[in-house]
C-alpha cells in the first residue's frame, strides 16, 4: 500500500504529480478529495480531471471546514489523497438520504459493497436532517467487526451548502462510501473527545429523533441565549461548534453540536436526543485535547501503519486556533496523513459504536504486518499555558460554582423531601381524624333513619302481643302485622347498604348524574332533617352526564348539608329552609347549596377551609370537615369548591 497527497492548483500541476509518482489507474486505487470549494461546478471541474487520468478508480470526496496534508492544516485548499492498494478489493457506493430512515438507507449502502473479507468502510454524508447513529447503526447491522470510519461534510462554517461526491455525482443530501476488503488488510481506529462540563445540569423537556425542541422548558436557542448571550444564541449552529452541550456516556462527556437551524427555537442534531436525558454546556482544556492525541500517536507508532486519515471536528480546529497543528503534525512521521474537518464523525470499532461532535478520529490502514516504530520528538506548546489561562480560570470558577449550587440544590430537594413526608403524616392524621368525625355523624344520621321503623316494628309487635292475652286471635291480623315487620326490615337493610355504599371509597372515575348525587345525599340526610322540620328545595336544570368519583362528592354534599342543618339549629331560625339549585355553565356542572341561616361573619369567610378551624364547640367538632370537603373537590375531583355569602345565608358552590 502507498499512499500519495498533493494540493490541488491546476490540471498541469496534477498531470506533474501523477507522472513523478507513477500512478496508475486501475481499480485497486482510492482517491479521497478533500475540498474547501463549495462551488458544485468547481467541485465536478474538478473530478472531471480525475475521470480523465483515472476512469477505474474509486473516488469519494467531500467539502470542509478545514484540510489536512502530511501534518499542515489548510483552509483554504483541495487536497487529493491517493492510495493504491495491492491485496485490498475496492467497493464504493453512493446513495441519497431520504429523511425518513437513514438506518435502513445504511443497511442497504452495506449490503451492497460489504462482503466476509471487508475490514475497514470510509463514509463521508451530507444532510441537513441526518440522524447519523441511525445510519452507522443500519451499516453495523451487515457487519459489526470491521471498522467503520469518516465523518459528516462541512462548509466553512456556514452549515448551508456542503457536499459529497463521487465520480459521477455530487449532492448535498447523500452518503458515498468505499469498503476496503481484504485478509490481509489491518485497519484500526482511535478516538478521543475531552470535552467537559461546565455550569448546571440541563433536561431535555421535549424532543423529536434528533430535533432537540426543549430543554428546561425553554427553547434551546433561547436557553443559548440565556446562559451565554444573545450573539452566541444568533450566531447558532455555527457558535456550537465551540460550546456544545455534553452527555456522560459510559463514565465520559460525549459532545454533541447542531448540524442545522430550522428557524423554530429548535436544533437538528446528527443523533436521538432523548426526552428526559440529562445534558450540559461543555467547554475544553487544550492541553489535555493535545495530550490525549499523543496517546493516540504513542499507540498508532506501536503498530503496523502504512497509510494514516484523519476525520476530525471542525469545532476542535476552531477551538485550538494556532495549536491544532500540534494535533495533526507528528503523525506524518510515521505514515503519510491526509484528511479533513467536518461537522460529526463516525466510528465503528469491534466493540463500540459512536456519531462524535468535536472529535479527534484516526484511521490507520496498513497491508503489512510489519511494525515500524519512529523516533518521535514531541513539543510542548510555549504559550498555550498562557494563553487559555484566563479561560481555563474562569471555566473552573463556573465550573466549581456549579458543583456548589448542585450540592445545595441536593440538600434542598432532601429537605423538601422530608418536609413533604412529614406533610404526608399529617395530612394521614388529618384524614384519620376526619374519618372518625365523620363517622360518629353517620352513626347519628343511621340512628335517625332506624328510629321510625325500630319503633313502627316494636309498636306492630306490642298489638301482637296484646291479642294474644286478649286471647283475640285474628289469622289476617297476624299475617298483614308480620308482612309489616318484614317492610320495616327490609327498610332497616336497605338503609345499612345505602350506607356502606357510601362508605366504600370510589376506585375509579364513573359517570353519573347531578340528580342522582343530589337525591342520594338527601336521602341519607332525610331523617335527620324531617326531625328538625327543615324544608329542602331543589332546582336542578342540569341534565349532564359527568364522570367523577361519586361517593366522594355525596360525602361532601353531606357535610355540607349537615353543617347549614347546625346553623339553622343552633340559630333557632323560623320556618328554616336549604335551597339545592344546580345548572350547567359551559362545559362544568355547578350545585350551589344556601341556607337561610344568616350567613358567615365575612372576618372569618376566608378561613372556614383551613384544618381544625371551627365555630362549634371544640368538644364537638374537629375543624376538618369543610377542609377535607375542599381536598376531595379540588384534589381529587379537579372540580373547585367556593363560599359566599348569598341573599339568605351561606351559600357553598361546588363546581365539576
Amino acid at each position: 500500500m502507498k499512499t500519495f497527497n498533493i494540493r490541488y492548483r491546476s490540471l498541469d500541476k496534477l498531470e506533474d504529480f501523477i507522472y513523478e509518482y507513477e500512478i496508475i489507474d486501475c481499480p485497486d486505487l482510492l482517491i479521497q478529495v478533500f475540498s474547501y470549494e463549495i462551488d458544485p461546478v468547481k467541485i465536478k471541474s474538478v473530478i472531471s480531471n480525475l475521470n480523465k487520468y483515472f476512469p477505474k478508480a474509486h473516488i469519494i470526496g467531500t467539502t470542509t471546514d478545514g484540510e489536512i496534508i502530511n501534518g499542515r492544516i489548510m483552509t483554504k485548499d483541495i487536497i487529493l489523497s491517493f492510495t493504491i492498494f495491492e491485496t485490498t478489493k475496492l467497493s464504493s457506493s453512493m446513495h441519497t438520504l431520504t429523511y425518513a430512515d437513514d438506518f435502513a438507507i445504511g443497511r442497504k449502502m452495506a449490503k451492497e459493497i460489504v462482503d466476509s473479507d471487508t475490514k475497514a468502510m470510509i463514509v463521508f454524508a451530507k444532510s441537513k436532517e441526518i440522524n447519523a447513529m441511525d445510519l452507522i447503526e443500519g451499516i453495523s447491522c451487515v457487519k459489526e467487526d470491521m471498522v467503520v470510519s469518516g465523518a459528516l461534510s462541512a462548509d466553512q462554517g456556514r452549515f448551508e451548502n456542503g457536499y459529497v461526491f463521487n465520480k459521477e455525482n455530487i449532492s448535498d443530501n447523500s452518503v458515498v462510501a468505499v469498503a476496503l476488503s481484504s485478509k490481509e488488510l489491518i485497519a484500526k481506529n482511535h478516538y478521543t473527545a475531552q470535552w467537559e462540563p461546565v455550569g448546571r445540569e440541563f433536561i431535555i423537556t421535549k424532543s423529536k429523533s434528533n430535533r432537540l425542541i426543549s430543554v428546561d422548558k425553554m427553547s434551546v436557542k433561547s436557553l443559548y441565549e440565556k446562559y451565554l448571550g444573545k450573539e452566541i444564541s444568533q450566531k447558532l449552529p455555527l457558535s456550537g461548534l465551540e460550546f456544545p452541550f455534553v452527555l456522560k456516556k459510559n463514565g465520559e462527556y460525549i459532545a454533541k453540536t447542531a448540524l442545522s437551524d430550522p428557524k423554530d427555537g429548535s436544533l437538528i442534531f446528527g443523533c436521538d436526543m432523548p426526552k428526559g436525558e440529562k445534558i450540559q454546556i461543555g467547554f475544553a482544556d487544550a492541553q489535555k485535547m493535545l495530550h490525549n492525541v499523543w496517546k493516540i500517536l504513542h499507540l498508532v507508532n506501536q503498530e503496523p501503519v502504512e497509510s494514516i486519515f484523519i476525520y476530525s471536528s471542525a469545532g476542535r480546529r476552531r477551538f485550538l486556533k494556532q495549536y491544532a497543528h500540534y494535533e495533526v503534525e507528528p503523525f506524518s512521521k510515521i505514515a503519510p496523513v491526509s484528511g479533513f474537518y467536518g461537522y460529526g464523525e463516525f466510528l465503528q470499532n469491534k466493540n463500540e459504536k459512536f456519531f462524535l461532535n468535536q472529535s479527534f478520529t484516526l484511521l490507520a490502514l496498513s497491508e503489512s504486518p510489519v511494525v515500524s516504530v519512529k523516533e518521535l520528538v514531541l513539543k510542548e506548546p510555549k504559550d498555550v499555558n498562557k494563553e487559555l489561562q484566563t479561560f481555563r480560570a474562569l471555566a473552573n470558577i463556573a465550573k466549581v460554582s456549579s458543583m456548589e449550587l448542585q450540592e445545595l440544590n441536593q440538600k434542598l430537594e432532601k429537605r423538601i423531601r422530608e418536609e413533604v413526608e412529614k406533610n404526608r403524616k399529617k395530612d394521614s392524621i388529618l384524614i384519620h381524624n376526619s374519618k372518625l368525625a365523620q363517622m360518629g355523624e353517620m352513626m347519628s344520621l343511621i340512628a335517625h333513619q332506624w328510629r321510625q321503623p325500630l319503633s313502627a316494628i316494636s309498636a306492630t309487635s306490642t298489638g301482637l302481643h296484646v291479642k294474644i292475652e286478649l286471647d283475640k286471635f285474628d289469622k289476617n291480623f297476624f299475617l298483614t302485622s308480620l308482612d309489616k315487620i318484614e317492610q320495616y326490615v327490609k327498610h332497616l337493610s336497605m338503609t345499612i347498604d345505602d350506607f356502606t355504599n357510601f362508605f366504600k371509597p370510589s376506585k375509579r372515575v364513573e359517570e353519573t348524574s347531578i340528580k342522582y348525587l343530589i337525591k342520594r345525599a338527601i336521602f341519607i340526610m332525610s331523617a335527620s332533617i324531617s326531625k328538625n322540620s327543615i324544608d329542602i328545595v331543589v332546582k336542578n336544570s342540569c341534565e349532564k352526564e359527568i364522570r367523577t368519583y361519586p361517593n366522594e362528592v355525596i360525602q361532601v354534599l353531606i357535610n355540607l348539608l349537615k353543617n347549614a342543618e347546625n346553623i339553622l339549629l343552633k340559630r333557632k331560625v323560623k320556618d328554616p329552609k336549604i335551597v339545592i339549585c344546580a345548572y350547567q355553565k359551559e362545559s362544568r356542572c355547578v350545585i350551589e347549596i344556601e341556607d337561610n341561616g344568616g350567613g358567615i361573619e365575612e372576618k372569618i369567610l376566608d378561613k372556614i377551609f383551613e384544618p381544625y378551624f371551627t365555630t362549634k364547640d371544640h368538644k364537638s367538632s374537629t375543624g376538618l370537615g369543610l377542609y377535607m370537603s375542599k381536598f376531595i373537590i379540588e384534589e381529587s375531583c379537579h372540580g373547585k369548591l367556593l363560599v359566599e355569602n348569598g341573599s339568605l345565608g351561606a351559600k357553598f358552590t361546588i363546581v365539576l
